[in-house]
This record gives structure tokens, sequence and C-alpha cells, in this order.
């Protein structure tokens, strides 16, 4: 089968939906394409993992309940610079192309999943994750970025009988923000009862974790590895190899075009655009693109696109957290709640035009 499409739109998370949905608004026909059949709050996951009450598999919604165009359930294994090839054997042909396609965690599926491609089987693979959470006495975190803090608060809050250790490869948390927002969370990630292990190298050998500093093994029932991402580029290595940084990341320039490669866009976490991969971030490229994109049609100008400094809202635990901004580093309570009260969820799903799923009664 083939299908031509006037813009077609490589993966569904933030940057994917963000761009789709604006295209839409501006009269841009697309099609998305994505291996799963939901979209997905991925910063919502670890809260649904160690406290699925709180939010009762709102993180998820189908793309067909909400989704302005055309959504094909498909897996991208090859493509060039005008098609892309399924894995079930469409072939998809396109006037322009945005490749957001993201990262996965290779160990981590817990937070990206790998497997789980429908809305059911992902919701049973957090509430399994959960399940051996409960039953854990000892709990260990590889990783000190983000991911790694905000879930070793989770943990921490949710279950304050299990024992739960932090593992960071360096002297600080959070890498690349502020001194004062790394010691704001180590402090209260100390005050859950987390203990933090600096300057670690956990690795998985015969059958457990062993730190190869000094051969001692972590003792953990259930270990995560929150130790960075890769980009998901396969389907770009057979053609558009040429494309990609030496990380595997994907080339643009200043206005989110593929380099060298004209009918080609990129955003989100698979594209090295500058600037820090938080999905806010990715939806703020979205709606950049989607003007560019429509102007260009009208033979317009377009503006490059303003590149933003590093700004986070990290959640500790469900009372407290901390917020980098540009000029400042606070613990906030007004601020802090913003996220809290339910992960963004709502205002994500505003953004794309919808609401979540209604909670369970």
């Amino acid at each position: 089968m083939v299908i031509k499409a006037e813009v077609l739109i490589v993966g569904g998370g933030f940057a994917g939906v963000s761009v789709a949905q604006a295209l839409e608004r501006h009269g841009v026909h697309t099609i998305l394409v994505d291996k799963k059949d939901y979209f997905e709050v991925t910063f919502a996951t670890l809260r649904n993992v160690t406290d699925p009450s709180s939010t009762e598999n709102q993180a998820r919604k189908y793309y067909r309940d909400f989704f302005c165009g055309r959504f094909i359930q498909g897996d991208v294994v090859e493509m060039s610079a005008k098609s892309a090839h399924l894995a079930d054997g469409t072939e998809l042909h396109f006037d322009s192309a945005i490749l957001a396609s993201g990262t996965r965690y290779p160990n981590m599926s817990m937070a990206k999943s790998i497997s789980a491609m429908d809305i059911q089987s992902r919701n049973q693979e957090l509430l399994d994750v959960h399940q051996r959470l409960k039953q854990a006495r000892k709990v260990m975190v590889i990783g000190g970025g983000v991911v790694g803090v905000e879930l070793a608060g989770e943990i921490a809050h949710a279950m304050p009988i299990t024992q739960v250790i932090l593992a960071h490869n360096k002297d600080v948390l959070l890498d690349n923000f502020k001194p004062k927002a790394q010691i704001k969370a180590q402090r209260q990630l100390e005050n859950l009862g987390v203990e933090i292990q600096f300057n670690s190298r956990y690795q998985y050998q015969n059958g457990c974790y062993i730190d190869l500093n000094n051969g001692q093994a972590s003792g953990a029932d259930l270990v995560f590895e929150a130790t960075g991402v890769l980009p998901n580029n396969d389907y770009l290595k057979p053609h558009l190899a040429h494309i990609l940084n030496e990380q595997g990341f994907v080339k643009v320039d200043n206005r989110l075009q593929v380099i060298d490669e004209p009918s080609l866009y990129a955003l989100g976490d698979i594209a090295d655009v500058g600037e820090a991969k938080l999905g806010y971030l990715a939806s703020q490229q979205g709606e950049y693109l989607a003007k560019a994109i429509a102007r260009n049609e009208k033979g317009k100008s377009t503006k490059s696109y303003k590149r933003s400094p590093l700004m986070a809202l990290i959640p500790v635990g469900q009372k407290q957290g901390l917020v980098q901004l540009p000029f400042a580093v606070t613990t906030c309570n007004h601020l802090v709640r913003l996220k809290q009260k339910d992960l963004f969820i709502n205002k994500v799903y505003r953004g794309f035009g919808t609401q979540p799923n209604a909670r369970i009664s």
C-alpha cells in the first residue's frame, strides 16, 4: 500500500503531537506515525508506578480520541528524503517530513516503554512494576539526573519503610543544573531517608549490581537504571546516516530544518536543537515549527527558533521539590505545587485541545 502525505510526522511524543496539532490548525494536513496507539505524559509515569491511585492512568490517552490529523499505528523501519517504509510493507510518500521519534531508556522501559504498544499493556506494565516495588525491601536507583532524583523521591515518599539508595557516578546530583539546585535536591532526598552514594560505578555482573570502584554488591531487591537515553534513530541509518551527529542525534539548523535535507525537519529529543530535552520545550519547538512551515507554504519568511535556557520544576516526592529558573533556584511551595497538583497532565492535554480521560470513581 502507498499513502501520500503532505507532512509526515514520525513519532507521537510531545514534539510530534504538538507540531501535528498546530499544523492542522494552520490548515496543513498531516499523517502521524507511532508504534503505540496512545500518547503518554511521560513525566507522570514515575508517580504512576509508585502511587497508581494518584494518577489513575490519566497520563495516557488514545491518539484516536483527540488527534486532529490522520494517525497510523506502525513502525517506521526505513526512511529516505521522500518516503518512509513501515514494517507491514506500507509506503508513505511525503512532501516534507518531521522527525520526532524521541529517545529511549535502554534499561528502564518503565520510563518509556519499548514493548507495550497498546494502552492496556502499558497500564499493566506500570502496575507490574508497582507490585515489584511493594515487595522490595531495598531499592537502588542508578543515576542522579532529573529522572533518578524524581524516582528516588517518589519511591521514598510513597513507600517510607523501603530502603532507597540513589547511586551517582559524580560528586553532585543533577548535572548541568545550578549548584543551589543540586544542593537542595540532595537535602530533600536525604530528608526523605534516601541514601545517596556519590562517585559510584555500579554495573550488572553475575546476577547482581557491583560497584566497580570497591567491588561492593548493591544488595538491592530491585534496581532501576536511570543513566541516560539513546536516540530512536535505527530507521534513519540505512539512507540518512549523514544527518546524524556523533551521538546519533539529528543535526538541525536554526529553523529546525535537517542540515543538507531540505524536505526534512527534526525536533524534540531526537534532534540536536541545543537546549534541554524536556517535554515543554519539545512542545514549544512544535508550535514554532508548525508556524514556520505554514508561513513557508505561503511564501513568507520565518524567524530563527529562539532557544530557551534550562528551566525545570522537579518534584522530590509528593510534598516537596525545586524549581530552577534562569535567574534563581527556589523551593517555593506555590511554584512546586503547580506540578505536584497533577504533574501537568491536564495542562498537557489542554495544549492538545483535549482533556485527560475521566478518573475512575
